[in-house]
């Protein structure tokens, strides 16, 4: 029994020793496949964030056919609320560039009037007046002021190259640095260009932030 037992004993050993190798083998394999087979949380979270991305419409994009993003450029409004302005015209006294005087008081009763305030050097403007002397033949039926604070001189090289004062509804000139209609309306930017009605009375205050092709469309 005794000589059996170490027979026993010896052939154990050797097949644990045979055995051993082989089932360690196999039980790393199978970890790694494990492994392999269950992504951990940072690759499932990755692929799912993928997924989303290419499942859904970009924000800027959604935004974009919405309109509600801060990114997206807005479609520039054509008016300003002219709830802030004065109805009445602004009691304006030029000199136009003939060297004469003109003020609101020689205006035409019962004519449209458009009151144009700008600057000879601001590309805003000259853009606008480029745009206007090309409307000017459909305005016969309105009077056009255009009051500026620059110098006189300014003004009337301004007007030779655009031509305005050849035009008999159009009266160009400046009320110096007495500031009135600046102030009168708080012009912080140019043009300035202010529509009134027949009987005098304020109707739109175009938006100077549009283009001067648009501008001179909405006259």
């Amino acid at each position: 029994m005794i000589g059996l037992s170490r027979y026993f004993l010896r052939y154990y050993r050797k097949s644990q020793a045979f055995w051993l190798p082989l089932i360690m083998v196999s039980v790393l394999s199978s970890c790694g496949n494990t492994h392999k087979d269950r992504p951990d949380k940072d690759s499932t979270a990755a692929v799912a964030d993928s997924n989303n991305r290419q499942s859904k419409t970009p924000p800027d994009s959604q935004a974009a056919f919405s309109g509600q993003s801060s990114n997206t450029v807005q479609p520039v409004s054509y008016t300003l609320d002219i709830r802030s302005y004065k109805s009445a015209i602004a009691p304006f006294k030029i000199r136009l560039v003939d060297g004469t005087g003109f003020t609101y008081k020689n205006l035409v009763k019962g004519k449209q009037t458009i009151l144009v305030y700008f600057q000879p050097d601001c590309p805003e403007c000259q853009a606008f007046v480029a745009a206007l002397e090309k409307k000017l033949p459909e305005l016969t039926d309105k009077q056009i002021i255009l009051i500026s604070f620059a110098h006189i001189k300014e003004v009337k090289d301004f007007d030779a190259h655009y031509h305005l004062s050849s035009h008999p509804n159009v009266k160009i000139g400046s009320e110096g640095y007495t500031f009135l209609v600046q102030k009168y309306y708080r012009i912080e930017q140019f043009p300035f260009v202010a529509c009134y009605n027949k009987a005098g009375t304020l109707a739109r205050v175009l938006n100077p932030r549009l283009e001067a092709p648009a501008l001179a469309a909405l006259l």
